[in-house]
Formats: structure tokens, C-alpha cells, sequence
């Protein structure tokens, strides 16, 4: 009695073996990467909340001045403290590069990376006199981090 037994191969090879681990390998990395971009990126879309908050309380408290200087004075930047500003066109001298103040000149702690500056000019919309004015917010660690918001204060 003779008997020939056939065995089938069974498993891998050690090239198949090898080019699996490859493909595995670079797909891993791809994913990681993908991750660690996504992680870093994550605080992007709250900066920019913050630089659009900080825009708009700047923008709110000029909107409250009076259009025109209650004072003698005329032009901008005569008062020496943005806790006398009493209308529109002081606020054209505001260029707060170390951070965010509040209206006294102090520093709001956490926002000392956001920079803001205030431009005022006079503007005719449609044969009315106005002021517009433009806050614009960036932040020092983020170049993509650049907000403008712009608004009319008009006598009324």
C-alpha cells in the first residue's frame, strides 16, 4: 500500500507577511497624523470666538459714545486715559498691543495674546454724515486669527 499524501500549504510566506506589516504600518501613520493635526487644530475655532467677543464688546462700548465731543476739544486722542473717552473719534488712538484692556485700562486676565486696534473715520452713507468704525482683533501665537468688524455711528 502505497500512500502519497498531499499537503496544501497552509499560512503565509514571509514576503506576504512582510508587505502586510508595510501596508498596516503606513496606514497607522497616515491615521496618526491625521489625529495629531485634528488635535492641534482644535483650539483654532475657539481663538476666534474669543478675538470675535472681544471685537464686539470693544465695538458695543464705542456704539455707547456720544456721536459728537460733548467737550470743547475737537479731533481725537485729547483725552489721556480711555476712562475719559466721551465719543466716537477718541477711540481712533486705540492700538492695544499687549492684550485686551477694559474701558479703565486694566488688562482682562487670560486675553493678554489677542491685539486689538480701533480705526474711526468720517464717512457720508447716502448724503448722511457718519463715523465708521473698524475693531480689528488678531491673536499673536495664530496668524489665521484675524477678525475686522465694522460698524456706522450716525447722529440720531
Amino acid at each position: 500500500m502505497n500512500r502519497s499524501f498531499h499537503y496544501q500549504q497552509r499560512g503565509l510566506t514571509l514576503i506576504e507577511l512582510i508587505i502586510s506589516i508595510s501596508i498596516m504600518a503606513i496606514s497607522i501613520t497616515a491615521i496618526i497624523s491625521l489625529f495629531a493635526n485634528n488635535a492641534l487644530n482644535s483650539s483654532t475655532p475657539m481663538v476666534r470666538q474669543q478675538a470675535i467677543f472681544i471685537a464686539n464688546a470693544y465695538l458695543e462700548e464705542i456704539m455707547l459714545q456720544a456721536y459728537n465731543d460733548p467737550s470743547s476739544e475737537t479731533g481725537s486722542c485729547e483725552e489721556s486715559s480711555r476712562s475719559l473717552y466721551d465719543d466716537v473719534t477718541d477711540y481712533d488712538c486705540v492700538n492695544d498691543t499687549n492684550g485686551a484692556v477694559d474701558q479703565n485700562g486694566n488688562p482682562i486676565a487670560g486675553l493678554g495674546a489677542y491685539n486689538v486696534n480701533v480705526d474711526v473715520t468720517t464717512s457720508n452713507l447716502n448724503g448722511a454724515l457718519a463715523q465708521r468704525i473698524d475693531v480689528t482683533v488678531t491673536h499673536d501665537s495664530l496668524d489665521s486669527i484675524n477678525v475686522k468688524l465694522t460698524a456706522f455711528r450716525t447722529v440720531y
